[in-house]
């Protein structure tokens, strides 16, 4: 998300800025909270353009599990179970086959839907002159508090889970491989990278077990590590120490990083569309988080550490200190 973009939400939420006690969290996180009588909802939405955040021609099954995963990737930073979804598809009158296209579509989506019995309950079609385009809303339920970008204090421990960087490493091989570039082998490097691009995992199983353990603080890694890192850092008012060598990377990532600190830089700092969980909790629960991750078949690692004082955090590597980057984080624009 670039800078003009935060400006454009923060003119929203000054003039439109909701008001109610239904409200338990609005603008500003990875979802927002209401009260409906029993278990809180939470929802969240997200539009993924041609062009911008698709290649025109990705495979309409892949863009269907995109789209529903960058949703329940929002509802798992939240803690929420996902429930319901609503679809809306803005389909370019051009569009070859476009029944063909909406079967294959459907059954990308029922792939990971099914997975956690997500229901899609409506939407909309559109046929437009413009870019392909797909908006999907996710609504789920929250058993307890939700966990906030603003829950970080000092002296917690900074964990991630999974790996970092793979999807910012399949992308730039993708534009490297246009036009008319050959397809990454099955089973290769390159084919497990171009894998957690296009099907990302929500780590859905992970965050509801890190609310119930008390965690306060989540953010799902979409726009880059410290991109999102500085969300949380704002929002709670702390700063934080990272250790860039602590980073989890996956053995075809740590193959294209190999102990280059521009490819640490470039690749699992500040690449983006990761759909990781960034988590901050109390040292104590360390212990339980690896256990409860474990059960889910989730890694998690401790990176970093959160400080007192507002501000940017500091970057290790290596035992030295390096300067952050001018980049706000991943622009998500082909």
């Amino acid at each position: 998300m670039t800078a003009k973009e935060f400006a454009l939400i923060s003119t929203l939420h000054r003039i439109l800025k909701p008001a109610g006690d239904d409200i338990l969290t609005g603008i500003g996180d990875d979802a927002a909270v209401v009260a409906t009588g029993g278990h809180p909802l939470a929802a969240c939405t997200d539009t993924l353009v041609a062009g911008r955040h698709f290649f025109p021609e990705v495979p309409a099954s892949d863009l269907a599990w995109k789209s529903l995963a960058v949703n329940l990737s929002d509802l798992a930073a939240m803690g929420a179970a996902p429930q319901w979804a609503l679809l809306n598809l803005v389909l370019p009158a051009g569009l070859p086959a476009a029944e063909n296209w909406v079967e294959d579509f459907a059954h990308g989506w029922e792939c990971l839907a099914r997975r956690w019995n997500v229901r899609l309950v409506g939407g909309d079609t559109v046929a437009s002159d413009g870019p392909l385009t797909v908006t999907v809303t996710a609504l789920g339920l929250l058993e307890g508090p939700a966990m906030l970008r603003s829950g970080a204090r000092p002296g917690d421990e900074i964990w991630v889970s999974g790996c970092l960087g793979d999807a910012a490493i399949a992308l730039d091989l993708e534009r490297r491989r246009r036009p008319g570039g050959s397809v990454p082998a099955p089973g290769s490097p390159e084919a497990c990278l171009e894998e957690r691009r296009l099907r990302p995992v929500p780590r859905i199983a992970l965050g509801m077990r890190a609310r119930a353990l008390g965690v306060r603080c989540a953010q799902d890694v979409s726009d880059g590590f410290l991109a999102d890192l500085g969300h949380i850092l704002r929002a709670s008012g702390v700063s934080a120490e990272i250790d860039a060598g602590a980073l989890p990377l996956s053995p075809a990532a740590a193959s294209y990083c190999a102990g280059n600190w521009e490819a640490i830089l470039q690749y699992p700092l500040t690449g983006g569309d990761d759909y990781e969980l960034l988590l901050c909790l109390p040292s104590a629960l360390g212990p339980r988080l690896l256990a409860e991750a474990a059960a889910c078949g989730t890694r998690v690692t401790r990176v970093g550490r959160i400080l007192a004082d507002p501000g940017p955090p500091a970057l290790f590597w290596q035992g030295r200190a390096y300067p952050l980057p001018e980049s706000g984080g991943h622009e998500h624009a082909f």
